[in-house]
């Protein structure tokens, strides 16, 4: 979850897809999309992560993380904005929910990580 408020009109700031083939998944969104990415972190034995911009010259929006050996984590796309990070993270704690964060990226967006266990 983001909160959009640091944002103008830019809709979705922040993407992030956790995948078991990280570098097929990044070769087929920079010629899908025309993304651009950055050198691979390495996360040791959480492998290793790639972040990406949405075009050349742009800041970085997003990444890719490897998950291959981790089978509690599946596949999955990770993305959207909330007009008040603060109000919706109130609320998934409310009901029961799991937040990590917020946290602030580089960007000055902050995002929070939620599951509805």
């Amino acid at each position: 979850m983001t909160d959009s408020s640091a944002e103008s009109s830019a809709g979705v700031v922040w993407h992030q897809l956790p995948t078991r083939d990280a570098d097929t998944a990044a070769m087929n969104d920079s010629a899908l999309f025309d993304w651009s990415f950055t050198e691979k972190v390495d996360l040791g034995q959480l492998r290793h992560h790639q972040r990406f911009a949405s075009g050349a010259g742009e800041s970085i929006s997003g990444r890719i993380s490897d998950v291959e050996g981790r089978p509690g984590v599946h596949t999955h796309w990770l993305f959207f904005s909330v007009p008040s990070l603060d109000i919706a993270v109130d609320r998934v704690r409310r009901h029961g929910g799991i937040v990590i964060g917020p946290i602030e990226l580089p960007n000055g967006v902050r995002v929070a990580a939620c599951d509805d266990a």
